[in-house]
């Protein structure tokens, strides 16, 4: 099916540009096409607007929706909104909101995975309204969500005390549907879609259902929903990247004098070698893979009258991934016989930009550290809540009640590969070759004839390395939440009194190991133990591998396949525990071990927190200079503790070990206000505090570590301190039309305390035998920082015009983050000094921050046919804080870009049928480490896609 529907539809961006273009005029010469949108509304809008309220249905209804969310809140809050299943065209809740001011994704095997809110990427997830965790996180994996299960998304920017902490970036709440929400009677509704891939071939499959009642019974109004998801994503992106540079005083044996040459040895007379940098490894690589979402959600409501009503609900969202990575692995660190030579730099002259490395072991060994490794995961998440709600009110007073616990877990277990090329002599690598599309590494293989190794040729391949292992996350949280509020006045300066109390209960334990055998020449015994892929068990069952992008064809590389490696599991690991054949063996447990014992497992830990909160707010109000001014002043205040405890290895052994974790108290006030200058244009301004608590990884009291000459180590930090924001809000917002909008707002935001990984962090440990000072790899507090920005937006339908122009509309939006910095001492274990600031552009630069993202939306609608084109651009951004990076080699992503178009046509009232194609211009994923772009990391590309769909409700 697919390959005739990629002969009907090439993926051809021009092709595709004419397209559209043909689209537009078509809509514009059919206005025929274009019926009534409207209808009377039963109740007036307020009378300074001057205009008649109208009914209106499809994608004009969301973003009034949408806008009138907006207007009414009293925190900064960007909304989308589904009026019907499955009415969203994007398919999971990253997606949808790509196109929210402020809001910067990351895609990643074929999907959105996660998201930034100006700049920041510390977000804290709820549903309903109640927050949900996931493992170790604060957040709950929005990409598990899918988009079929949504009645709306928003996305708070400020916070008000009645919210939870937590999530200084903002705070994502997805709202799922009940029944009461929806019309009298039964509501069916449901779609099914098909995702076509142009990288690879794939199809996704997705498909939603939604059964609901509404009735009257002699106790009052009940209401029960059931939706059903199911998604499949199947995804294959190729990619040609470096990893990690690295200066050479890890690799002082590599580096010879006389093979430097004298410009180097000029520049380095006392032979540091540490002046130098080379990238740690080069790859060619193909990452895919298939992801199941099933998920479920049910809620029950019950009004037993207007003063009182209940709802219980219970959701599951879980994941089922069959995940691949393979790539051809160039080494240049851990080449124990290799030695450098033929160097040339970049123009800054300590980069390599490259060489040629060569073995010099002449006898039987594993020649050089090159060759192809594959890993296949399997990975199941589950994310389960019940949930049970109660609200009463009358005139004046209201209580709310919210009782829920969430179960979650992950598990991972996977298995790695890893060949080796025979009579590997030497190579050749550039760094920064244009012969990689956009430049990065290209390699070349040789043997000690000065041949190329044939790559493509099986019989050129042996088995290196075996390795497999596993991981467990879970974590249990009990809430519960009550809220008072009551109405003081209609008219006075106090207008309403809210208060509550919150009480979580959380578990988290996490565990992670892994076991490996090699085979090669066993400098102990001084015997070759090599074995040729095809003689290795399962090794017949052996696949070819290619990543191919634009043209560019990779050196071909062998794998035994997934289902040889399973099929042979149980001879794999007779091979691997028979030490006569392994030249060497580690990790956790050994490979007579049936699995990987969990008593064995490293980095893991248990782990509890009971928090609780209190809060108190009033709602104010009063004119000054004509114009009625109202808001929010509160306060919450959140008391936290716990314990851990882990299996620290101290020399190498296991140790029980319990850590009280840091808890403390927190105050955050707040304040807001809304000037109305006009019932159509207001100003809000908003001071809000907050705090975001690490993650429980991060605060992990696991610790390995030696107490021998070197006294380090590496592990978690329960020292870690909170991260407090400070964050001052302004937003003028005119409101017209239905739905139209124009905004501009400011921010400033300054956080501190963040954290990022040290190496060498200077610890006390109170070893029983040897307490003392210990310098331990850990993440560590950072800060302070500061972001500020400006927002954009505009939109609306062109009601004013008339008729074909009247059923257009568009959006823009932009946010310009002016200021995104975060400081912090030391980078790479090494203490940043004034001439790092002067000499190291970006230094300071926030991770994940683009200083410039816009979105374009051209919008057309009719009941019969609906076309939506959205752009989205995302400047230049630097990537995580990595602890091992250089300072200034860190990792830039170049700007990045995405054109998708939707077609909806709805043939009878009760089905929409939907053409849908996202990527249309297939834009690469560039990456250069340092920002003045010292050297090119590589290239990613991710696949266009055509969506297949149709929507039916009745």
């Amino acid at each position: 099916m697919w390959l005739g529907f990629k002969k009907m539809h090439p993926f051809n961006t021009k092709k595709w540009m004419l397209a559209a273009t043909g689209l537009a005029v078509v809509m514009y010469c059919t206005p025929a096409l274009a019926q009534t949108t409207s209808e009377k509304a039963a109740t007036p809008q307020a009378e300074d607007d001057k205009e008649t309220v109208i009914i209106v249905k499809g994608l004009r209804k969301s973003l009034q929706s949408a806008t009138e969310k907006k207007r009414k809140a009293k925190q900064i809050v960007e909304s989308i909104e589904a009026e019907d299943v499955g009415k969203l065209p994007d398919n999971n809740v990253v997606e949808a909101l790509a196109h929210v001011t402020g809001v910067q994704i990351t895609r990643a095997r074929g999907e959105g995975e996660s998201l930034m809110i100006r700049g920041q990427s510390d977000v804290q997830t709820t549903l309903n309204g109640s927050p949900n965790n996931q493992g170790v996180g604060r957040a709950a994996s929005l990409n598990d969500i899918p988009a079929e299960l949504l009645k709306s998304v928003q996305v708070y920017k400020t916070r008000t005390a009645d919210q939870v902490e937590g999530g200084i970036a903002g705070t994502v709440n997805v709202e799922l549907r009940r029944p009461l929400d929806l019309k009298k009677g039964w509501t069916v509704a449901g779609s099914v879609r098909n995702v076509y891939s142009s990288i690879g071939s794939t199809e996704s499959p997705y498909a939603s259902a939604l059964v609901a009642k509404r009735f009257d019974t002699p106790y009052g109004e009940m209401g029960f929903l059931l939706n059903l998801s199911y998604q499949e994503n199947n995804y294959n992106e190729q990619y040609v990247q470096s990893e990690t540079p690295m200066d050479f005083r890890w690799w002082t044996s590599m580096l010879k004098p006389e093979n430097l040459g004298a410009a180097v040895v000029a520049a380095n007379p006392a032979g540091e070698p540490g002046t130098l940098v080379s990238i740690y490894r080069a790859q060619y690589g193909v990452e895919a893979g298939k992801v199941r979402r099933p998920s479920v959600n049910f809620s029950y409501q019950w009004r037993v009258n207007e003063n009182l009503d209940f709802v219980l609900e219970a959701s599951s969202f879980k994941s089922r991934g069959s995940n691949m990575y393979s790539a051809l692995n160039t080494r240049i660190k851990d080449n124990p016989t290799g030695v450098i030579s033929n160097l040339t730099f970049q123009p800054d002259g300590k980069t390599i930009r490259s060489m040629r490395l060569t073995d010099t072991l002449t006898g039987a060994g594993d020649g050089l550290n090159v060759g192809p490794t594959s890993r296949f995961d399997s990975n199941v998440a589950d994310n389960q809540r019940i949930n049970f709600e109660t609200h009463w009110h009358n005139e004046r007073a209201r209580i709310d009640f919210v009782v829920y616990k969430d179960e979650n877990s992950f598990n991972n277990q996977w298995i790695t590969q890893s060949q080796r090329f025979k009579n590997l002599k030497y190579l050749t690598i550039d760094m920064a070759s244009d012969k990689v599309p956009g430049t990065g590494p290209w390699v070349e293989y040789f043997d000690v004839n000065g041949q190329k190794i044939n790559t493509a040729d099986i019989n050129n391949y042996q088995m290196f390395e075996l390795e497999d292992g596993k991981g467990f996350e879970k974590s249990s949280e009990f809430v519960w939440q009550a809220d008072f509020t009551y109405r003081l006045s209609d008219d006075k300066f106090f207008r309403e009194f809210k208060a509550g109390v919150r009480k979580s209960d959380r578990d988290v334990e996490r565990a992670y190991g892994y076991r490996f055998a090699r085979f090669g020449y066993d400098y102990g015994t001084r015997v070759d133990k090599h074995v040729s892929l095809l003689s290795f068990p399962g090794g017949s069952a052996y696949e070819a591998v290619t990543a191919d992008i634009d043209g560019f064809a990779s050196p071909t590389w062998y794998r035994i396949s997934r289902k040889g490696l399973v099929d042979n599991y149980a001879a794999i690991r007779a091979y691997a525990a028979d030490v006569s054949k392994r030249s060497a063996f580690g990790g956790s447990g050994d490979w007579n071990d049936e699995i990987v014992s969990t008593e064995q497992l490293s980095s893991s830990f248990n782990s509890n927190e009971k928090t609780a909160a209190i809060y108190a707010q009033l709602a104010y109000g009063f004119n000054a200079w004509g114009a009625p001014i109202d808001g929010l002043i509160g306060v919450r205040s959140v008391t936290y503790a716990g314990e851990g405890s882990a299996v620290r290895y101290v020399n190498g052994e296991p140790q029980p070990y319990t850590f009280p974790n840091k808890g403390g108290t927190d105050v955050m006030p707040n304040a807001n206000a809304v000037i109305h200058f006009t019932p159509k244009l207001q100003l809000r301004l908003a001071y809000t505090v907050n705090i975001q608590r690490p993650n429980f990884q991060d605060t992990s009291p696991f610790v390995m570590y030696d107490t021998g000459s070197c006294k380090c180590g590496w592990g978690g930090n329960p020292e870690l301190n909170v991260n407090k924001e400070t964050s001052y809000d302004a937003s003028l917002e005119y409101y017209f039309g239905r739905g139209g909008l124009l905004s501009a707002a400011t921010y400033v935001k300054k956080p501190d305390n963040f954290t990022v990984w040290r190496n060498r962090s200077p610890r006390y440990i109170d070893d029983a035998q040897f307490p003392g000072i210990y310098y331990i790899d850990s993440p560590d507090n950072g800060g302070p920082g500061e972001y500020r920005g400006i927002e954009l937006t505009a939109r609306s339908f062109f009601d004013f015009l008339p008729k074909p122009w009247s059923d257009f509309g568009a959006e823009a939006n932009m946010t310009y983050n002016q200021k995104a910095e975060i400081r912090y001492r030391y980078y790479n274990g090494e203490e940043i000094t004034p001439t790092d600031l002067a000499t190291i552009p970006g230094l300071y630069d926030a991770p994940n921050n683009s200083k410039y993202t816009y979105n374009l939306t051209a919008y057309y609608e009719t009941p019969k046919l609906s076309a939506r084109v959205t752009y989205n651009h995302r400047d230049r951004y630097r990537g995580y804080l990595d602890g091992y990076a250089l300072k200034g080699y860190s990792q830039y992503i170049e700007p990045t870009e995405r054109l998708d178009a939707a077609l909806n046509w709805t043939p009878v009232k009760f089905m929409t049928l939907s053409l849908e194609g996202t990527n249309l211009t297939e834009d690469k994923t560039q990456v250069f480490y340092g920002a003045d772009k010292l050297l090119p990391q590589g290239v990613r590309v991710p696949a266009r896609t055509v969506q297949l769909s149709a929507r039916f409700r009745y």
